[in-house]
């Protein structure tokens, strides 16, 4: 009895020593930190041709957390976006490249509808066995620290583009069936207003005064008044130029040379022989009666005048067109005395047809 109870004790010493020894082990052993990934350090242009290799790598094997592991080891937050804006940047090449990146953008959420257009008719994603979320993850490409020298780089043969890519702010692709055609839309031309000068009018000159022999009216008998035509500026009409009164005494202007008798009123008009209008005091025009105002003068009368008779206070003007009138006429001596018996006048009258 005494010794299976020994026998009992060893046992379950060893047992419980054992059992203490896994036991501090598992305590005390130190588990193994998570893998981290491999930060890579690439200038700009050598980070794109390395999304570009990650995107290469996309489009043959078609595992999408193989390529976001690949990707993260560059460490940017805002990756997605960067691949979203180099397949905008290399959409216009058209080729293999921008497929790639464009598969690859559209994979990491991109909205761009147009970035799918590049990809669709391409051959579809061969097979390939699918990975357990749960199994590591190992990336075969190998990338190195030394940055390539740019002047070594092999410029890309790009094609015509066959559509327009429009950066605003939501970018799209336009992918046309033939390379379109931007006719600009023409606005219509604002017309200027021509400022129109208006020319300043030339005053028309008055006709030259009446030149009055001796002075109206102080030299001139009382009686006589003068009427100017009423005509508008650039219109004919008759215009008397001259006027010559001579009293029986007066040795000025011509009159002792002038014709005329030694009594009475003549009138003398010289005009050229155009018709008059006489009027007379109870307003009867008698410029076509010779009976009342004489006949038309012949040429190479010494009068060089056309009309002429023997009146009282009739009005003179010349008829068939506007013209100046003159009337009032008198038997009035200005320098005589009448008491002698030679109060005898004379009026000559010079009508031209001018423009106003």
């Amino acid at each position: 009895m005494n010794s299976r109870l020994a026998v009992l004790v060893i046992v379950l010493a060893l047992v419980a020593g054992f059992a203490l020894g896994l036991y501090a082990a598992t305590s005390f052993a130190s588990s193994p930190d998570a893998p981290t990934p491999q930060v890579l350090q690439l200038t700009h242009d050598d980070q794109s041709d390395y999304i570009v290799n990650v995107a290469d790598a996309y489009a043959h094997d078609g595992n999408l957390k193989l390529a976001q592991d690949r990707l993260a080891r560059l460490q940017d937050p805002q990756i997605a976006a960067r691949v979203e804006t180099l397949a905008l940047e290399t959409a216009n090449q058209r080729d293999q490249t921008a497929q790639n990146l464009a598969r690859l953008a559209v994979a990491l959420g991109s909205k761009i509808k147009g970035l799918a257009a590049l990809f669709i008719t391409e051959t579809p994603t061969p097979t390939r066995t699918a990975t357990s979320p749960s199994d590591p993850i190992f990336s075969n490409v190998l990338a190195t620290q030394t940055p390539f020298p740019t002047d070594t780089r092999v410029p890309r043969v790009t094609e015509a583009p066959k559509f327009v890519v429009v950066p605003n702010e939501n970018p799209y692709v336009v992918l046309p069936t033939d390379t379109p055609t931007i006719t600009p839309t023409r606005r219509p031309a604002t017309r200027v207003p021509t400022a129109t000068i208006t020319p300043t009018p030339t005053p028309i000159p008055p006709p030259p005064p009446v030149e009055w022999q001796p002075g109206f009216p102080g030299g001139w008998p009382p009686g006589v008044y003068f009427v100017p035509a009423n005509v508008e500026p650039g219109y004919k009409y008759w215009h008397l130029t001259k006027a010559v009164y001579c009293d029986f005494v007066e040795e000025n202007f011509g009159c002792p040379d002038r014709p005329g008798n030694r009594s009475g009123t003549s009138i003398y008009v010289i005009n050229g022989g155009a018709p008059l209008d006489v009027i007379r005091p109870d307003g009867k025009n008698v410029g076509s009666d010779p009976t009342q105002i004489g006949d038309l003068k012949n040429p190479g009368d010494p009068c060089e005048c056309s009309w002429t008779w023997l009146v009282s206070d009739y009005k003179v003007s010349v008829a068939g067109a506007p013209s100046d009138a003159i009337g009032g006429f008198a038997l009035y001596t200005v320098g005589g005395n009448v008491l002698e018996g030679h109060a005898h006048v004379r009026y000559f009258l010079y009508f031209d047809y001018v423009t106003r």
